[in-house]
């Protein structure tokens, strides 16, 4: 559907005066703020993974030995940082399960519904499985082999799920068909595949690259004795090893385009026609330059203290054509066409319309702090520590988790918005210097007088200007308006959608995005999901065949036909990968249900009934290429001008927030698939037509997410359970944060400056307004932030509840049975926390005013030792209203189960 913009004739103009007030300001454009530039990092010696010089051992280079060897940083807790966790610390076995996925083990790359390989990803093997017949494509092996181009080390690449590095995990300690521990190859002597133990000790793990991020790859050099004909990309360079295996190699990878400040590479990897020499250990041959260090046996690098634009997007580049998003460097900036057009004064052209700029780019932004940068890289918005004064001392340590909003991955739920990027809200509305143009005092102002002036305000009367603004910021999203005539990489234009998304306030608004759709094939009887080993087992073929035969499992019948590609899907580990194509016909689908029914069956499974569920993997967030205030969305496109000329405030059916924006999101051949059971529609506002086409509308989408602002498969917007960690706060902050009625029952309970709290702004509504914090002690400032918490509420568990409340005489259940689970880095729970007093608040749907008037009922977390809480550690209550449920708060000193009870 076309947007349009009735400002269209003014646009140019306008654009024009803009960049030349910007141009005028000769530190608005092209600044480099002292933060972006490199600097020569102290001289330091290059170690290998037993801290000994690379000089002395030829070996691959360890960046923990050599970035954290000296004591320099703080190498475990950088890398616990979600973006090299990418889920590993949040796997769990039954993670999916809890959400209706249970092929998932996680809610990140490492196990989770990964963005990648369309409709039939490679799923990660559970931690336990009975039998090989149970472990799914691939161990966590084969993920690094398949994700080490973008992962840069460290997380699920060098610890196992137990939080133990893989080279150093006893042999004997590891059971038969650890997921990560065992893995899907070709044995070399038969040529066929198998479940086997992976050889972490010669492969090594990936540790975490260091340089790929703090290097700037601008300045990357191939060796002149490398024996490669050209350079690969940094990407490239490391894959390059780890897709052989060579995963302790993976950092020298890039390393070996690393030179020194006079100029010198460290290191040059030995080839021969371009493959890689090994040596008699079958490992790649490494050749360190020692004129390349001093004397001392040390080097002097240039090094980037934040990340360039182009480090980022190396790996983020899919981000063209999920997000309309083409990164934050120079193809952001506004620019001038060399020709056509009316000529700007002084010369240079018009304006370009360039759907990669962004208004921000190259003007500057004043902190809270004071210190003032010019919007330059994605450190102003995703680095935490970019706007601290530049003299101020180098954190050596600095927290790596880089400030996120709610995004479509769900790695890290916890930590969203906290703290936040700097969002629109952030600078335009919360900040002390915030940017709201010079003749106004506030965002709402300028927004209100811009809408008055254009006259789309017009009939409305005076009193209700300010509210009609105030409407649109408490359900519409800025990008909404702001981030208009996307286009992807490929030049095509986007068809904007929109949804419901949870905010920085924790209100849903509307939000732009792109749906990711996929399928999977999910047995109605067992739940089970199909891996892509066991889809692509019906098919047979030859090697070089386009076609290939659907073939029953049980009586080897050839049942149809779909197409066969050559291609990467990413099992690149193993010597043969195809790509098949979706049945093109109603016979074919038939067919293809027949065999993956049989194929469980052969299996053992009893009944099955499969099915393709068409879904939806990611609601790709559109985030960035802001435009000018010019360039907004206009009043025209969401509401119809009644006969008056007034703009109706009713949202039109025919504009973009309507049914009208409807696109087609896939096709099935026959609608009796469907009405058949063969196929299924698996979200609400998903349609089949009589066509054959699966229909969405804005309007459908908006109904069913106002309701539940999911924003990936995982609906963790809605969950039963979210996981997190707790996070350090002050005990005044947090009475500061707190209801003005309840700190007279809370301050008591915060007598040591420092607490912890865990709280999230996801999962069901319940859990959502309950909280768990703990008043520090020395003890706990150590441990509280390697634990993981989880808080969560058993499903269909009421009627059990009830039953065991009235044969102990507990009273009426008022909850959900809710649990509070926690354990340590090596997955290992923890009952207490060193005997600390932790302060719950629970959801309470009664409506007492008296803590004498309830119980709490408590249980641990093997669900035994049922009891209740001694009355002097019930705290406060809020009775439930009609609109919303009340509140517990109660003193607990270990974890486990609990509910409330009326008596």
């Amino acid at each position: 559907m076309t947007v349009s913009n009735k400002y269209a004739k003014q646009k140019q103009l306008i654009l024009i005066g803009c960049f030349l007030m910007a141009f005028a300001m000769t530190d608005s454009f092209a600044a480099i703020n002292a933060f972006d530039r490199a600097v020569d990092h102290p001289p330091i010696p290059i170690l290998d993974e037993q801290g000994n010089h690379v000089l002395e051992t030829h070996k691959p280079y360890s960046p923990k030995k050599t970035c954290a060897g000296s004591g320099c940083h703080d190498y475990e807790g950088i890398t616990h940082a979600y973006h090299f966790e990418m889920g590993r610390d949040e796997a769990n076995d039954k993670y999916g399960a809890k959400r209706g996925l249970p092929q998932l083990v996680s809610p990140g790359y490492y196990g989770g519904y990964t963005c990648m390989q369309g409709n039939n990803p490679q799923v990660l093997a559970k931690k336990v499985n009975k039998s090989s017949a149970d472990f799914a494509d691939l161990g966590s092996a084969g993920w690094v082999k398949s994700c080490m181009s973008c992962h840069a080390g460290g997380g699920w690449a060098e610890k196992d799920r137990d939080g133990i590095r893989y080279d150093e995990k006893k042999l004997a300690d590891i059971k038969p068909w650890d997921g990560d521990y065992y893995e899907r190859m070709i044995n070399p002597q038969t040529g066929e595949k198998e479940i086997a133990l992976w050889d972490w000790k010669k492969s090594g793990v990936g540790e975490a690259d260091c340089l790929f991020c703090h290097v700037r790859f601008s300045k990357l050099k191939l060796p002149e004795d490398s024996g490669l004909s050209k350079a690969l990309s940094p990407r490239k360079a490391r894959v390059a090893l780890v897709e052989q295996g060579f995963f302790r190699q993976a950092a020298s990878g890039l390393m070996e385009y690393v030179q020194n400040t006079d100029g010198k590479n460290l290191l040059s990897i030995a080839r021969s026609d371009e493959q890689f020499s090994l040596d008699e250990e079958g490992l790649p041959i490494l050749n360190w330059h020692a004129d390349a260090f001093t004397e001392t046996g040390r080097v002097v690098l240039s090094m980037l203290r934040f990340p360039e634009n182009k480090n980022c997007m190396e790996c983020h580049l899919t981000s063209n054509s999920r997000r309309g998003f083409y990164g934050f460097g120079e193809e952001a900036k506004q620019t001038l066409a060399t020709d056509g057009g009316d000529e700007v004064a002084g010369g240079g052209g018009t304006i370009e319309d360039d759907y990669r700029d962004d208004v921000h780019k190259g003007t500057n932004y004043i902190a809270d702090n004071g210190e003032k940068r010019s919007i330059e890289s994605c450190n102003s918005c995703h680095a935490s520590q970019y706007f601290k004064p530049e003299t101020a001392n180098i954190d050596l340590d600095a927290d790596h988790n880089f400030p996120k909003g709610n995004s479509d991955m769900d790695v890290r739920n916890d930590l969203d918005y906290s703290p936040n990027v700097r969002s629109c809200e952030e600078c335009h509305i919360n900040s002390i210097n915030a940017v709201v143009g010079a003749k106004y005092d506030s965002l709402l102002h300028s927004h209100t007088e811009l809408w008055k002036e254009s006259g789309d305000l017009n009939g409305y009367d005076d009193a209700s200007l300010t509210p009609i603004t105030q409407t649109h910021f408490d359900v519409v999203s800025c990008q909404t308006c702001h981030i208009v005539d996307k286009t992807d990489g490929n030049g095509k234009a986007f068809q904007m959608m929109y949804r419901f998304r949870i905010a920085e306030d924790g209100q849903s608004k509307i939000s732009p995005y792109n749906p990711r759709l996929r399928y999977y094939w999910q047995d109605k009887t067992s739940g089970h999901i199909l891996i892509k080993t066991e889809r692509d087992a019906i098919f047979d073929h030859a090697e070089d065949a386009n076609v290939a035969t659907i073939t029953d499992p049980l009586s080897g019948e050839a049942l149809g036909s779909v197409s066969v590609a050559r291609g990467k899907s990413g099992l690149i580990y193993l010597e043969s990968d195809f790509i098949y194509g979706d049945p093109a016909t109603y016979a074919d689908f038939k067919a293809v249900k027949k065999a993956y029914d049989n194929l469980l069956r052969k299996k053992g499974y009893n009944n099955p009934d499969v099915n393709m569920v068409w879904s939806e993997s990611n609601e790709y967030v559109i985030s960035h290429n802001t435009r000018a205030t010019e360039e907004a969305m206009p009043c025209a496109d969401c509401h119809e001008r009644e006969a008056n000329g007034v703009i109706s405030q009713q949202v039109s059916a025919q504009g973009i927030l309507g049914s009208s924006n409807s696109r087609v999101v896939a096709r099935i051949p026959d609608i009796r698939l469907v009405s058949e059971g063969i196929v299924s529609i698996g979200l609400p506002y998903s349609k089949l037509q009589a066509n054959g086409t699966i229909t969405q509308n804005v309007a459908d989408i908006l109904q069913e997410s106002s309701v539940d602002p999911f924003m990936s498969l995982l609906k963790n917007s809605s969950a039963s359970e979210i996981t997190g960690k707790f996070i350090k706060s002050s005990a005044t902050s947090i009475l500061e944060a707190a209801d003005p009625d309840l700190v007279e029952f809370l301050a008591p309970q915060f007598t040591h400056p420092d607490s912890f709290i865990f709280q999230a702004s996801k999962g069901d509504l319940s859990l959502r307004n309950m909280l768990v914090a703990v008043n520090s002690s020395i003890a706990n400032n150590i441990l509280l932030p390697t634990f993981r918490v989880s808080l969560g509420m058993l499903i269909g568990a009421e009627k059990p509840a009830q039953s065991l409340l009235d044969e102990r005489s507990f009273g009426a259940l008022r909850s959900r049975v809710f649990y509070f689970d926690v354990v340590d880095q090596q997955k290992n729970q923890q009952a207490q926390i060193n005997d600390a007093v932790m302060l719950m608040k629970v959801a309470y749907k009664g409506i007492q005013t008296d803590l004498d008037n309830i119980n709490i009922v408590i249980a641990n977390i093997q669900g035994e030792r049922i009891r209740m809480l001694p009355e002097n550690d019930l705290v406060h209550i809020q009775p439930a209203t009609v609109l919303e449920e009340g509140y517990v708060i109660f003193k607990i000193r270990e974890t486990g189960y609990f509910l409330v009870a009326d008596k």
